[in-house]
């Protein structure tokens, strides 16, 4: 068993722990959240009441300890079997795959925006170096990293619905997808384009692009021929970390834009206390991000073969 293998675990097994005994330290009891709902207490005696709160507690597994369940619950997902929702009594895997594609796509569309921008955005700022436009484009992410997101998603859906006639609800089709795609990528150009500013300038510099430069290359033919590729190493790097903030993202992204996304599904659940969906929509990014990140490594060694003779 490889090290990146047994570092995914521990992160995993780090996850699990945490998301454990923070959805069971919140206050509140999914059994009394549930009869509260349903009514049922309204037309039962106190004992009969206390009764079936146990038998239901006993079900769900809620009478044991808090080690014991945790325990239980590590070895069912060992075999593949992340539990049942306790709202809906529906296998928690299933659900989660049925929202998953959706929130997949919208992912990869505001990945696909954010890289776009953030390249567009570093080379107007390297081609006007320390001019007018780089100076205007530093004010410009510096105010887009300040807006938090949720406003940046109320501003953008209210501007989209009157000006453009965009659905305020439905279903998770190209229609949709733009807007929100937009607004989760937003956050993520200030940080990703300023890095690849920097690293493009730096790539300027070495004696290769200077070469090239001297032989009467045209800037753009510099940049996009000699320094772009290896500029872009520390940014792959970087999409390692912006995949996991975006995730982080979808769920304010998600509820703002009624996309049906596992976001969505987990603000439900957190406000159900459907623990089962919760600890398996935080389980089910974790491994998301590892994967992610994973990936990217592999892609920063194609970009730039330094990092391979580094690595070896």
């Amino acid at each position: 068993m490889g090290v990146g293998t047994l570092s995914a675990l521990a992160i995993a097994a780090v996850a699990s722990i945490l998301v454990f005994g923070l959805v069971r330290s919140a206050p509140g009891d999914p059994v009394d959240l549930e009869f509260s709902a349903s009514g049922a207490s309204a037309y039962l005696n106190p004992e009969e009441d206390a009764e079936l709160r146990q038998a239901r507690r006993a079900e769900l597994g809620l009478d044991k300890s808090v080690l014991e369940q945790y325990v239980l619950w590590v070895g069912r997902i060992a075999s593949g079997d992340f539990g049942v929702s306790f709202r809906s009594g529906e296998p928690v895997l299933e659900t989660i795959a049925t929202r998953l594609p959706a929130s997949m796509s919208l992912g990869a569309c505001a990945m696909v925006l954010l890289v776009l921008m953030s390249v567009a955005t570093a080379w107007l700022a390297v081609r006007w170096a320390d001019g007018w436009i780089d100076q205007a484009l530093r004010v410009l992410s510096i105010a887009a990293a300040t807006v938090p997101t949720f406003l940046t998603a109320t501003l953008a859906l209210r501007w989209a619905a009157e000006a453009l006639g965009y659905p305020v609800a439905g279903e998770a089709d190209p229609t949709r997808i733009w807007l929100p795609a937009f607004v989760m990528a937003l956050s993520g150009v200030p940080t990703m384009a300023r890095v690849l500013r920097a690293s493009l300038l730096e790539e300027s510099s070495r004696p290769f692009a200077v070469a090239a430069r001297a032989r009467g290359a045209r800037a753009r033919t510099v940049l996009m021929r000699h320094t772009l590729r290896p500029a872009l190493a520390p940014v792959v790097a970087l999409t390692g970390l912006s995949a996991a903030a975006l995730m982080g993202g979808a769920v304010i992204t998600e509820v703002a834009f009624s996309w049906p996304g596992v976001g969505a599904l987990a603000i439900d659940a957190i406000a159900a206390q459907d623990y089962p969906v919760v600890q398996a929509y935080v389980i089910v990014m974790v491994l998301l991000a590892i994967l992610a990140n994973r990936s990217v490594d592999v892609a920063q060694r194609l970009l730039d073969p330094r990092t391979r003779r580094t690595a070896a």
